[in-house]
């Protein structure tokens, strides 16, 4: 099977079309005897100079002014596929060829771009003034139409070259790699689903249907039996590497060797199956029986193709934090909201998970037995314990409501550096919503209490993802 790098996903190619619609009537009246046509050409120029700039490929039939130029513009689209089209009134329009684009391009994910040439007006416009600035015209008119056929596109607005539109478009370019990337997605769920969590449990017909997503099924007795199965010198090699890199503290050569045998067990599977997520039913005692400890320690494989790796078989989060991560490019921290301090308006969230070390504070990583567990399995175990590195950070939950899926987010910083709790891979977040308000609002949504906390603020790329992907997006912010 073939292999993916999710941070080098986001940078595959999409395809958008660009619809440009100007009046035929430009042609026939308005612009006789102007030099509006070069003017025309060179703002068409523009768009395409900036569109190009972002996205893989643009299909760019030409300006559209009639029902037959933007029939053959659909028929250029749907040739070349495109991911997703960019409608644009570049001046003042009729209906008829927007009405072609639109039945035309039926299902494709749509924006609506609120044009402005220049970005400024002439103290006093001439009448061709007037007809150049007109899009706007064009596109309150065509909104008309579309609201009769029931649909809705992403709006934006400005004028090329302005920072905000560019970091606009460069957002939901970023959603639609990630959207399209979930169409052939495969996930993989070892030892089945967790029956203390009801939230967590996934339908996989409506996966595959509303996200694009296949579940892959893999028991605790082939989990165990690709433990078995794992060369003793990459056990060894690794191990002493660990070792070498970070902290032991309380584990020993024997539990250290063991959690990186199951752990190196995980890479293979990702291969095998060609997996981006992984959800763990690490509460399973067959799992324990059978493969002694269980895996929280995350793999070279995993590491290097970005897997997302859920615990107690919350695949739901699992996709969130693969969501996330490759908004943000940055690995996630898999965590739940422990619990809350309303004086310092501080979340501490953590989890036993096999985190990526890669988002320890500066402070570094301390190898320690599995706080859980160490008592009752064969051998002690072993947790990364550090805390997340300080910076701004995006708090997700993707839950599925069972009726639909629903992505909750919050922003917040991480405050890094000293370690709140023992034992744990873990974040100090400060919410932009005081604490107390914000844990009423999340439990009043309906949600698991698992969450994944990414470095950076993400919100606008999560919320085109959730556009295009159908999902009710809710983002809990200070404005609520």
């Amino acid at each position: 099977m073939t292999t993916r790098d999710i941070h080098g996903a986001p940078r595959a190619k999409v395809t958008i079309g660009l619809a440009a619609l100007c009046a035929q009537w430009f042609e026939e009246v308005g612009l006789r005897g102007s030099d509006m046509a070069a003017t025309l050409s060179t703002d068409y120029d523009a768009m395409v100079q900036l569109l190009s700039r972002i996205f893989g490929k643009v299909v760019v039939p030409g300006v559209i002014s009639t029902p037959e130029e933007a029939v053959n513009a659909v028929d250029l689209f749907r040739r070349e596929q495109i991911d997703a089209l960019l409608l644009v009134h570049i001046m003042w329009s009729e209906d008829q060829p927007l009405l072609e684009i639109l039945r035309g391009c039926e299902g494709v994910p749509l924006l609506l771009w609120n044009y402005h040439p220049t970005g400024s007006l002439p103290a006093r416009l001439s009448v061709q003034d007037v007809f150049r600035f007109s899009g706007t015209v064009g596109m309150l008119q065509g909104s008309a139409p579309m609201q009769r056929l029931g649909l809705t596109a992403v709006m934006i607005a400005g004028t090329p070259g302005d920072p905000d539109l560019t970091s606009e478009l460069e957002q939901y370019a970023a959603a639609l790699r990630i959207h399209n990337a979930f169409r052939s997605m495969r996930a993989g769920r070892i030892a089945g689903r967790c029956e203390a969590m009801t939230g967590t449990h996934v339908d996989p017909e409506a996966l595959s249907q509303r996200l694009g997503v296949t579940l892959v099924e893999i028991s605790a007795a082939e989990y165990a039996a690709a433990c078995v199965a794992v060369a003793r010198d990459r056990v060894e090699a690794w191990s002493a590497e660990l070792a070498r890199q970070y902290k032991v503290s309380g584990v020993s050569a024997g539990a250290l060797q063991l959690a990186c045998r199951n752990a190196l067990a995980l890479d293979d599977l990702v291969v095998l199956y060609d997996l981006a997520v992984l959800a763990i039913q690490d509460l399973d005692p067959e799992l324990h029986r059978l493969a002694g400890i269980r895996p929280c320690l995350y793999p070279p494989q995993c590491a290097r193709r970005n897997v997302a790796i859920a615990m107690e078989s919350d695949l739901t989060t699992g996709l969130g934090m693969l969501v996330t991560m490759r908004a943000a490019a940055a690995p996630a921290l898999y965590t739940e909201l422990f619990t809350f301090d309303p004086r310092a308006n501080l979340l501490l969230m953590g989890h036993a998970a096999a985190h990526d070390p890669r988002l320890a504070d500066a402070d570094g990583v301390t190898l320690v037995p599995d706080g859980e567990y160490r008592q009752t399995d064969a051998h002690e175990g072993v947790w990364q314990e550090f805390i997340m590195r300080k910076g701004p950070v995006t708090c997700v939950s993707l839950y599925d409501t069972g009726q639909d899926y629903r992505m909750v987010a919050f922003d917040g910083v991480s405050i890094g550096a000293p370690r709140r709790i023992e034992g744990f891979a873990h974040a100090a977040v400060m919410p932009d919503v005081p604490v107390a308000q914000l844990v009423l609002r999340l439990v009043q949504r309906g949600m698991t209490q698992h969450f994944a906390v990414v470095p950076g603020r993400i919100v606008p790329i999560l919320r085109h993802w959730c556009a295009l992907s159908g999902v009710e997006f809710v983002w809990e912010s200070v404005s609520l």
